[in-house]
């Protein structure tokens, strides 16, 4: 009686496959991913009054205004929204932009606690940041900062800058302001600082050469702006990671032609970049607020013989129109559901009712074309707010999960997307 063959066990049939199965495709999953996120904290004001003050009293009441404005806007409130949208999204990298320090030193003579008639005002973002992330059981520490505009001291004994809250002639306080860019890592993530040859480093990172001025109470003062960079070592791959945050398009607000400050900040930055490459095999992710919009005018007579920030970095092409060897994508642009993402910005109160957003402005570049994309605009919604009303930024935060492979070409029309609304 002739046998007949018996069918092959589960186990066996799955051993067959994978002897049969060249082994790139028996691997269930060998692809680079990443997940990313871009912050803007907000200071909480409008520094262009003070800038603009025309003698000493003018600007003693502009600092007041901005102090109370500060205050008003409720940093330790809002941190708690930023930090849990950090938590909730487990980002392996965070560019944070926007971390400031305001510091108080009591000086009055005649008011008991001048400090304190500015409530929340006087905090740092960096510490308080971490502290909540810590409270939510998130484990991410400072992996690399740039230390930007700074008031600490203007030839007084006492640092800072003096403010008078009566009429007698002693300063009430003296005001300490730092600005930074700064890079968060989550604790499984192995980071090292980059060092660039740049002309004024600060920190882990550098600012930039061309700045715009402005005069703080007569006295010059330089709007430093700058950038940072790690590189990372992401489930055995490894990402230089940079966080920068330009001028504004606009830093007088007279001269369309003051764009030239952001966009000669791109150059420096992509020149910075293309020849300071990373380690062999990395791959380069470009994060932060670049305060430059998809749809902002090419050259022209109106808007000036440059070219944008945007422009730049997704042509590789300097403000002058140099090529240089490197050009990002822009991940917000890969995806197959095009949404506005827009990101900025929400009134200077943070009190509106509903989000209006009307600039893409917080950005997520790749220079290595990820296969897959999957990114999305977040604090947009009313539910977003915190308790007492405010939004947690004046501008939305962006994340992004970007997986990379060595034959993307095939994943070209299968990125994915989520709704900004």
């Amino acid at each position: 009686m002739p046998m007949r063959p018996r069918k092959p066990s589960l186990l066996v049939a799955a051993t067959l496959f994978l002897l049969l199965t060249p082994f790139n495709q028996a691997l269930a999953d060998n692809d680079a991913k990443i997940k990313i996120m871009t912050q803007n904290q907000y200071l909480g004001a409008d520094l262009a009054p003070i800038v603009a003050a025309a003698d000493p009293a003018a600007f003693n009441s502009a600092v007041i205004s901005a102090l109370q404005s500060i205050s008003a806007n409720n940093y330790p409130e809002r941190v708690q929204a930023l930090a849990k949208t950090i938590a909730d999204k487990s980002p392996h990298l965070v560019a944070l932009q926007e971390m400031w320090s305001f510091g108080c030193t009591p000086t009055s003579p005649t008011i008991p606690d001048p400090c304190g008639l500015f409530g929340p005002a006087f905090n740092n973002h960096l510490t308080a940041t971490l502290a909540v992330l810590n409270g939510l059981d998130a484990n991410y520490y400072e992996a690399a900062t740039v230390q930007n505009l700074t008031i600490e001291s203007v030839g007084f004994p006492v640092p800072g800058v003096p403010v008078f809250l009566d009429q007698d002639s002693y300063p009430d306080i003296f005001v300490t302001v730092i600005d930074r860019d700064v890079i968060l890592a989550r604790g499984d993530v192995t980071t090292s600082p980059v060092t660039y040859a740049c002309v004024k480093p600060s920190q882990d990172g550098c600012n930039f050469e061309f700045v715009a001025g402005a005069s703080i109470g007569g006295l010059p003062l330089n709007i430093e702006r700058g950038f940072v960079a790690v590189d990372a070592l992401v489930k055995g791959e490894t990402y230089r990671f940079v966080n920068t945050h330009l001028e504004v398009r606009f830093p007088d607000p007279d001269n369309l032609l003051s764009r030239i400050f952001q966009s000669i900040q791109a150059s420096e930055l992509l020149g910075t970049l293309a020849f300071q490459p990373g380690p062999p095999g990395s791959r380069l992710l470009l994060l932060g607020d670049i305060n430059s919009d998809p749809n902002d005018p090419y050259p022209s007579q109106e808007s000036g013989p440059f070219l944008t920030p945007y422009q730049q970095f997704v042509t590789g092409l300097t403000w002058d129109g140099a090529q240089l060897p490197l050009a990002f994508d822009d991940v917000w642009a890969l995806q197959r559901k095009q949404t506005s993402g827009f990101t900025c910005c929400e009134a200077p109160d943070l009190r509106n009712g509903t989000s209006i957003h009307e600039r893409r402005v917080d950005m997520i570049f790749s220079m290595s074309s990820p296969g897959k994309v999957k990114a999305k605009v977040l604090n947009t919604k009313p539910e977003d707010k915190t308790p007492s009303g405010l939004w947690p930024s004046d501008h939305a935060t962006v994340h992004a999960k970007l997986t990379f492979d060595d034959d993307h070409a095939k994943h070209k029309q299968d990125h994915e997307g989520d709704d900004d609304n």
